[in-house]
């Protein structure tokens, strides 16, 4: 296993080079590593934790891979074609997080009690968000995502 420092080294290398790369990967799911060919596009990091954004072969689509799930990373010599179109900021532009959802936009509402309203509004939370307090001091939360696994994980830490 890596270093995680010379891991991500190895990652930037695969995004800066544009090079194929190697990735042993043991996701939540798994019960060990497993090999994944993908092209790195770049890395994010969200709540504490670096994402790898690529595409995978193996799966024919973008994918996000966990650092701290990554067991190891080779990349090769050949290249690889980055789509002209993508971009990583627009990619997650409509995700809470980093969990990507390839449908339509859906608007998501929530109504906050007033216990944590203020903690709600003290933040910025996603970019298409509207605030709205309610006559009876509770917050009305709205947003508009492509997916919302990661906003109901949100909802429920309340």
């Amino acid at each position: 296993m890596l270093f995680r420092s010379e891991l991500i080294d190895r990652l930037m290398i695969g995004i800066e080079d544009r090079a194929i790369t190697l990735l042993y990967y043991q996701s939540a799911r798994s019960t060990e590593p497993v090999e994944y060919e993908i092209h790195p596009y770049g890395i994010v990091f969200h709540r504490g934790s670096l994402y790898l954004v690529a595409y995978s072969t193996d799966h024919d689509e973008t994918r996000h891979f966990k650092v701290d799930r990554m067991e190891g990373v080779e990349p090769q010599n050949l290249k690889f074609e980055r789509p002209l179109d993508f971009d990583l900021q627009k990619h997650l532009a409509d995700s809470f997080g980093v969990y990507h959802g390839d449908g339509q936009p859906v608007q998501v509402r929530i109504r906050f009690s007033r216990d944590v309203a203020t903690y709600v509004e003290e933040s910025h939370w996603h970019k298409s968000q509207t605030l709205t307090r309610q006559r009876d001091g509770s917050l009305l939360f709205e947003v508009s995502l492509s997916e919302t696994e990661e906003i109901m994980r949100w909802v429920l830490s309340f």
